[in-house]
């Protein structure tokens, strides 16, 4: 056959190299031509797609509303049950956005678990002993002597009581923390919850010991001060040594008792008024017209350590934002749980917290705990 021959390969590439060559000459051109022009086009450009795409809307101030609820131990349980289901539809109502329901891991020990002391003071004869064995009788408190303890285990024949004896013997005085100690095991022994000291703490040095042995671990309810002349005293004492057997119920004694008492138990009882806790009482009268005073003092101090009901309580954080119909969340709540326990049953306080600043483990944003 006749005819031209068809181009060669390297004719066809030579051609498209030229071609593309002569486009990217005129595109160079263009743009230099064009100068910093074209950049200001570019930049409108973003400018314009910016924008296009709306800016994320401020964040919402947070608020968390900080309830702690009270009630009693017998509706606890009842309570608790119904709490999560209320709450869950608690946070339908606007703005109102989770809630955290915290119990106290560990009950703290009530101060109502710990036995009550009242020390009896007065000169000798003032009256003491009657009127703790009336309170013994009434209330049903242990009459505990710091005295008639240093005796009976001087008796005792053990080997505190024959330290206590060789103290004796050799004029010295008995070291405070013995004697606080033999109360204190008294105390234990005794198991309970009232307790009348007689005639202690009769010194400054007494006073020092009781707090660096006890502690906190009793409570002091206060003094029972029985305030009687030394001569009412005197005569007392006299009359009660013709048939007590006690070799101290004799004038010379009684009166080194009374100087005694003036010079060393007034600093105490001083300490005690300090913190308003002496109840003084007029010795003077007959027996049966002191007792209604002792009676009005131990009737105060019963209502002031008797046990309260037991109640529990439960803390509630709930997180909201700030919009215009966001409940008052403890006053709802509080409203709520009247119609469903009755009044006075639940008891709701509460505090709206203003959030100033959230901070996450890390920075990181997968952690959404306090969004």
């Amino acid at each position: 056959m006749s005819g031209s021959p068809p181009p060669k390969a390297g004719f066809r590439v030579g051609l498209v190299s030229t071609m593309l060559r002569a486009y990217s000459w005129s595109l160079c051109r263009r743009v230099a031509l064009a100068g910093a022009g074209t950049g200001l086009c570019l930049s409108s450009l973003a400018q314009q797609r910016a924008q296009a795409v709306p800016a994320p809307p401020p964040a919402k101030p947070k608020s968390v509303h900080d309830l702690s609820i009270s009630m009693s131990a017998e509706i606890e349980e009842q309570f608790m049950v119904w709490l999560p289901d209320y709450l869950k539809k608690l946070l339908e109502l606007p703005g109102l956005n989770g809630a955290k329901i915290m119990r106290p891991k560990q009950p703290a020990a009530a101060a109502a678990d710990k036995p009550v002391v009242v020390f009896v003071l007065g000169g000798p004869g003032a009256g003491k002993g009657t009127q703790c064995a009336k309170i013994v009788e009434e209330y049903g408190y242990a009459h505990l002597s710091a005295g008639d303890l240093l005796r009976a285990e001087r008796k005792s024949g053990s080997d505190k009581g024959q330290m206590i004896d060789e103290y004796i013997r050799e004029g010295k005085i008995v070291p405070v923390e013995v004697t606080i100690r033999l109360l204190m095991d008294a105390i234990a022994a005794d198991g309970g919850k009232r307790y009348l000291i007689d005639g202690f703490p009769r010194n400054a040095d007494n006073l020092a010991g009781w707090h660096r042995v006890v502690g906190d671990s009793l409570q002091t309810a206060g003094v029972l001060l029985y305030d009687c002349p030394e001569d009412v005293m005197e005569a007392r004492l006299l009359e009660r040594g013709k048939s007590s057997g006690r070799s101290d119920d004799n004038i010379e004694s009684i009166r080194k008792r009374f100087t005694t008492f003036i010079k060393e138990s007034m600093p105490v009882l001083q300490y005690f008024e300090q913190l308003a806790l002496v109840n003084k009482i007029d010795g003077t009268r007959p027996v049966d017209e002191v007792w209604p005073d002792s009676q009005a003092v131990i009737a105060g101090y019963e209502r002031k350590f008797a046990p309260a009901p037991p109640v529990a309580t439960v803390r509630v954080a709930v997180f909201a934002s700030d919009e215009p119909h966001t409940p008052d969340v403890a006053a709802r709540v509080a409203a709520d749980a009247a119609k469903r326990w009755g009044d006075g049953v639940v008891t709701v306080e509460g505090a709206e917290l203003g959030v100033a600043s959230s901070l996450k483990a890390f920075d990181l944003e997968a952690l959404r705990a306090f969004d």
